[in-house]
């Protein structure tokens, strides 16, 4: 509760290794949440009672350090350094190709920036049948695990020893 900090619900989830991805908003009650270490991913329907309900569980999803995102009625990430793509229904595997480690990224509309691991940028445009590379660059030398961020057409990245700023193109340029 918000309001006095009393427990409403607790489902449980994971092997007590550390969960490091954010939860996933799913649907107006729901959640996905979702662990590397050979955990997986579940999602949950939320209550108003409150009570909490599993609705299915996979292992085709494990997010280690990267936060998965949803687009239509898929849910893609990386899995365990491999990107994958499930379906939002019922954690069903649509595809799972392209090694990328344990990266961090962003959906931005219907693109993916992905910062690989590897120190690469990464452009994707991931559908029900691939994750459909378009781009990439490199941008460090070392591994990179750190998250990503992005303000208007300008994105940040960094690792342990650099940052940089890059200057993407806008598809529609602002007055």
């Amino acid at each position: 509760d918000p309001r006095t900090g009393r427990e409403l619900w607790k489902h449980p989830f994971g092997t007590g290794m550390p969960l490091v991805a954010n939860p996933l908003v799913i649907g107006t009650n729901r959640l996905l949440v979702s662990a590397g270490y050979n955990v997986g991913a579940t999602a949950l329907e939320i209550q108003p009672n409150p009570s909490v309900t599993q609705l299915w569980s996979t292992r085709k999803l494990k997010a280690k350090f990267s936060n998965p995102a949803l687009l239509g009625d898929m849910i893609f990430g990386l899995d365990d350094g491999i990107l994958a793509g499930i379906e939002l229904a019922d954690g069903e595997g649509l595809w799972k190709e392209g090694r990328y480690g344990h990266g961090q990224g962003l959906l931005v509309g219907n693109l993916y920036v992905l910062m690989a691991e590897s120190g690469e940028i990464c452009l994707l445009q991931p559908t029900r049948t691939g994750p459909g590379e378009l781009a990439r660059r490199r941008i460090f030398d070392a591994k990179t695990w750190n998250p990503i961020a992005l303000a208007g057409n300008l994105l940040v990245v960094r690792n342990d020893r650099e940052a940089a700023c890059l200057r993407l193109p806008l598809a529609h340029p602002t007055p």
